[in-house]
């Protein structure tokens, strides 16, 4: 079985051979002038307007991610922990979280449009898929919490808030940072699309305008700042809920 060094060598492998390929097909433009050398892309964080231009797009669409990912984790922690209390409204709460994900969000902009503003949109439909993953990752963990020691407390007379409190929210840790990992990423990607629809600034605006204007160089590199921003969130959590498994597990 490959070691943990291993694996990183061979991810680090894989990047340079990724990125070999992509230089080879962007050099000989074998998939046309829309996949530009990386040499080309790098070339353009080299140019002080237009890495002003990427960073205050990039702070604007932290900014609408980070906004939405905190609304979202808000609301389907206070949704999942009021449907794990009150038993009866939890089909209904499970239901309403599926059509609200459900709900396009072509569908939805327009609607926020006029009643949030453009600034707010991108904020706005970000969090509609976090409080989704959020809500359906924490009902999931406090109901696998370990029935022995629900057995236990419920024969030492705990209340329900107090199992909740000391034993079912700490179980569920773990399963709520791995839904945390799979949120920020839709909040940044919501955003970003989101931020089509008529947002004063952001990547997606970038990425719209110079898609629309040819500007292929710039395209990927607000392309590559998009992911950036998504890895290193997905990196940071992902540390977060190992120290968290490791803990509470």
């Amino acid at each position: 079985m490959p070691t943990k060094r291993g694996l990183n060598a061979y991810a680090v492998l894989g990047f340079v051979l990724f990125f070999a390929a992509w230089q080879v097909v962007g050099s000989l433009q074998l998939a046309g002038p829309s996949i530009p050398a990386p040499a080309a892309v790098w070339a353009v964080y080299a140019e002080p307007w237009k890495l002003a231009l990427l960073a205050r797009a990039a702070v604007a669409t932290l900014i609408s991610a980070t906004v939405g990912l905190g609304t979202g984790c808000a609301l389907g922690i206070f949704i999942a922990v009021l449907a794990h209390l009150l038993r009866p409204l939890q089909r209904g709460l499970d239901q309403l979280s599926v059509v609200v994900n459900a709900v396009p969000a072509i569908a939805l902009g327009p609607i926020l449009i006029v009643t949030v503003g453009r600034t707010w949109t991108p904020a706005a439909l970000a969090a509609i898929p976090v409080f989704f993953v959020i809500y359906v990752s924490l009902s999931s963990g406090l109901r696998n919490a370990n029935p022995r020691l629900l057995d236990a407390f419920a024969v030492l007379g705990a209340s329900r808030t107090a199992r909740m409190l000391h034993l079912e929210l700490p179980s569920a840790l773990p399963t709520l940072l791995g839904g945390l990992r799979i949120a920020v990423t839709a909040a940044i990607v919501g955003a970003i699309v989101s931020e089509w629809f008529g947002a004063p600034t952001g990547l997606g605006i970038v990425i719209l305008n110079t898609m629309l204007n040819f500007q292929i160089p710039l395209m990927w590199a607000a392309v590559i700042a998009a992911a950036s921003l998504s890895l290193c969130a997905y990196g940071a959590l992902s540390l977060c809920e190992s120290y968290v498994r490791s803990r509470f597990s």
